[in-house]
């Protein structure tokens, strides 16, 4: 790992949003060496709003595109290492397995062994019996017919996930203001020199400004005239009430997908959640006055998608409902994140439309990006945020939307 930031040593990194991917950016900056870094939030310190707060930690690595799978693997490598050095674990290698319930999933499955062979990824076909055997609460025997498992995936705690990677870059140099909402970007002559922060719109200026707002990151773009290509789109998740038979464990089984229903589940302490693709697409319009990234819950939205996806998991059959989310994440016509310099606008980066899964790897990314290391883990083209420069809102928003499942099926 390099230790020098060249001829930038001296620039003011200012972050916008201290989430997973703000604060793995301002970790893997201080990492670097560099600790001239301000990240601003407008939360409390202890509350996360945005879609982190919200996320169910699934990490898994195995991706059908093959950048998600690098960021994926860098974000595993980068969670398991803190988890190792935090008071209290925030990252569990469980493994994830994917349940073959048709002929077809489970050939999938041996084509999938391969490709993550190529990827540098352990992974293995098992029985029927060996399935259920895995997660007997979240693998119904009549069901499978086998299963895919992938032993180095695992689930992260988000919060607690962010908070360690928050402690770790104070610790680096790097400063955290929270409560202080962004207002605005402030640009001159064409170049963002900060941002106008706090209650009373001060200004605070920067070298370079990142954006790492998630579904708020085309809120304050819109106001510097710049288009971020990408989508908020709401999304499901429902719990258990507490069972008599968990402990306070967090987890101690994979994490269950299956793919040809587009569920996925897990368990979390004394209750198990589920997630579901399989309904149409909702998306929505943030604003500056969206205080939270969960919205009302109407499981009309959704349509029969969680009737059907709790008929699948034994646990959610018998166990009575516990609270239901309706979480909004951001999502990119080609599902990769957008991570580089803004096109048209200087001074200004992004680090958007990133989940839990990949921001560890999005974070050295872009450190390096803003450092000139030149120590890259994908080709930053393929993450350029102008790369749908030509496209319309419209087809932007269309292909987005088209990608919904296609997201589910890709992590």
């Amino acid at each position: 790992m390099s230790s020098s930031t060249g001829n930038r040593a001296g620039e003011e990194v200012l972050i916008v949003g201290a989430g997973v991917v703000g604060a793995s950016v301002a970790y893997h900056l201080t990492r670097l060496g560099h600790d001239r870094v301000t990240v601003l939030d407008a939360r409390d310190r202890a509350v996360l709003s945005g879609s982190t707060g919200l996320a169910p930690g699934f990490v898994g690595q195995l991706s059908a595109t093959p950048e998600l799978t690098v960021l994926a693997k860098d974000s595993v490598a980068a969670y398991r290492a803190l988890s190792d050095t935090a008071p209290a674990p925030v990252f569990w290698q469980v493994g994830c397995l994917e349940v073959a319930t048709g002929p077809a999933s489970l050939e999938q499955a041996h084509q999938d062994v391969e490709q993550g062979r190529q990827a540098g990824l352990e992974a293995r076909v098992l029985d029927a019996a060996e399935t259920v055997a895995l997660a007997p609460a979240l693998v119904d025997p009549d069901r499978a017919l086998g299963g895919l498992f992938m032993p180095s995936d695992g689930a992260a705690d988000p919060a607690a996930l962010t908070h360690v990677l928050v402690e770790a870059a104070e610790k680096g140099g790097a400063r955290f203001h929270f409560g202080t909402p962004v207002q605005a970007l402030e640009t001159e002559a064409g170049r963002v020199v900060g941002v106008r922060a706090g209650e009373d719109g001060r200004l605070l200026r920067a070298d370079r400004v990142v954006l790492a707002t998630g579904i708020w990151g085309p809120v304050l773009a819109a106001q510097a005239g710049l288009r971020l290509p990408m989508v908020a789109v709401q999304h499901p998740y429902l719990f258990t009430e507490e069972l008599p038979g968990l402990d306070d464990t967090p987890i101690d089984a994979p994490i269950v997908r299956y793919p040809e229903h587009t569920v996925y589940t897990r368990r979390h302490g004394r209750r198990y959640g589920l997630g579901s693709y399989a309904h149409t697409p909702l998306p929505l319009t943030p604003s500056a006055a969206l205080a939270s990234a969960e919205l009302p819950f109407s499981e009309s939205d959704f349509g029969s998608a969680l009737e059907e996806a709790t008929s699948l998991v034994p646990a959610f059959r018998t166990a009575p409902r516990g609270r239901h989310l309706n979480g909004v994440f951001a999502m990119t016509p080609d599902e990769l994140p957008l991570v580089g310099p803004a096109a048209g606008l200087a001074g200004l980066w992004l680090a958007e439309a990133a989940w839990v899964t990949q921001a560890g790897g999005v974070g050295r990314q872009l450190a390096h990006m803003l450092l000139g290391t030149g120590e890259l883990l994908v080709d930053p083209d393929r993450l350029a945020p102008d790369r749908f420069a030509s496209w319309s809102d419209q087809k932007v928003r269309e292909t987005a939307l088209a990608q919904y499942q296609g997201i589910y099926e890709a992590h």
